[in-house]
């Protein structure tokens, strides 16, 4: 039986493709669909600057992707601690190879940079990052 672990994943807008293609290949499937659809920018208004997706997903999946650890002040004033953790870039090339997905060197690398993985709650962690959801497609 799977063990699971709850992650919240924030993709800039330019890496959302990237980010669902490589979420369905890893998932085998529906599992993995649906994926970085949730619109976020600085303003609420469009365009998107990053897609959010959040929920839990399969252990072995989360510890295969970079992870921002926060773990918040207990003194009023002191900025949170934050510590992350590198994906498994060789892996995810390889899982990407294997589900027929081309991609230049270093693609994977830079998603795995630009992403913005950890295990707060969403609204956590659109905050932390200043951003909020789109409201043109909220509705």
């Amino acid at each position: 039986m799977p063990n699971w672990a709850h992650r919240t994943i924030i993709a800039p807008a330019a890496f959302q493709q990237l980010a669902q293609a490589l979420c369905e290949a890893a998932a085998e499937g529906a599992a993995g669909e649906g994926m970085f659809t949730t619109a976020l920018s600085a303003t609420g208004a469009l365009p998107a600057t990053h897609y959010i997706s959040s929920g839990y997903i399969f252990d072995d999946f989360a510890a295969l992707l970079p992870l921002t650890t926060v773990e918040p002040s207990t003194d009023d004033g002191d900025p949170d601690m934050v510590t992350e953790r590198p994906g498994n870039v060789a892996f995810v090339e390889g899982l990407a190879a294997q589900a027929g997905i081309t991609l230049p060197a270093g693609t994977v690398a830079g998603l795995f940079d630009a992403l913005d993985v950890s295990e707060q709650g969403p609204f956590e962690a659109v905050a932390r990052l200043g951003l909020v959801m789109v409201q043109s497609l909220a509705a």
